[in-house]
């Protein structure tokens, strides 16, 4: 699998990962890359500090099983706080309007 392609079959992956684990896991690691790389630009630094963290519990994962429920709880709760952020950003918004609405109420007609 010299280039890698965007989407690989699983059987494929599975097999690699069995035949050849260094190779698997340079095509895991040139996907992940490519996936901060494509992100927006303003969204790479934290990216890069989540999968950071996700290859560094990769490592103390005692089985590639635990390290994948590590990286899903990690991006569950990395979706989290966007989620989060979202809504405070929404209600803020609320909240303006609905002052400028207020406001523009007291004005005289």
């Amino acid at each position: 699998m010299g280039a890698h392609p965007r989407h690989t079959d699983f059987d494929a992956l599975v097999a690699l990962h069995r035949h050849d684990p260094q190779s698997f896991d340079a095509y895991r690691r040139a996907m992940l890359r490519a996936a901060v790389e494509e992100a927006p630009a303003e969204h790479r630094a934290a990216l890069e500090r989540l999968l950071e963290q996700i290859e560094a519990r990769r490592c103390a994962a005692a089985s590639p099983q635990e390290a994948a429920e590590d990286a899903f709880r990690m991006m569950c709760e990395s979706v989290d706080r966007l989620r989060d952020a979202w809504e405070d950003v929404r209600h803020a918004a609320v909240e303006l309007q609905t002052a400028i609405v207020i406001e523009r109420a007291r004005l005289p007609h």
